[in-house]
């Protein structure tokens, strides 16, 4: 039987590939907070719910592709 691929063996798998947008995909809220130096939950309840946010959700998992997020907070501050 497969088993589903975590986002962290796909990133295995991609590391040192050409992306297509030229920025890495940050999986899981807490890694996505860590990134921008605050909590899931702000991830969850209040970025993510942002007009124009990068922070996606599919399939019960929440990614953003880095590129897109630094941008993104920078417009906006």
């Amino acid at each position: 039987m497969n088993r589903p691929m975590s986002p962290q063996q796909l990133d295995r798998i991609l590391e040192g590939k050409p992306r297509l947008s030229g920025s890495r995909i940050i999986w899981t809220l807490p890694a996505i907070g860590q990134r921008i130096g605050v909590g899931p939950d702000f991830v969850r309840d209040t970025l993510a719910k942002q007009e124009g946010s990068p922070v996606k959700e599919i399939g019960g998992r929440y990614y953003a592709f880095e590129e897109d997020l630094i941008s993104f907070l920078r417009a906006r501050g």
